[in-house]
């Protein structure tokens, strides 16, 4: 299993949306938690499909700690909070 970590979003009157720092331009959303997490979800698995079968490596997946340690992670999450995003091995092409 491989979790990527998305930075969740919602601001008032809006919809629920998780943005991946390791996967530029890939993000989620939905009317709630849960419909942005499985949105999210796809939408990473897709992603990463996608670089495969152009031949490209999958993003790099930093730990927890080593997102925690970037000042511009840490910036953007600013107050949000940070969610665990896991695909199984089979739907995650190998580094």
């Amino acid at each position: 299993m491989r979790t990527y970590f998305a930075i969740v979003h919602k601001d008032p009157g809006s919809a629920y949306g998780l943005e991946f720092p390791d996967v530029p331009g890939c993000f989620g959303a939905g009317d709630t938690f849960e419909e942005a997490v499985k949105n999210a979800r796809d939408a990473l698995r897709l992603h990463l499909e996608t670089a495969a079968e152009l031949g490209r490596a999958p993003p790099h997946i930093r730990s927890f700690e080593t997102l925690m340690a970037d000042p511009e992670i840490r910036n953007l999450a600013a107050d949000r909070p940070l969610v665990g995003i896991s695909l199984l091995e089979e739907l995650a092409p190998g580094e």
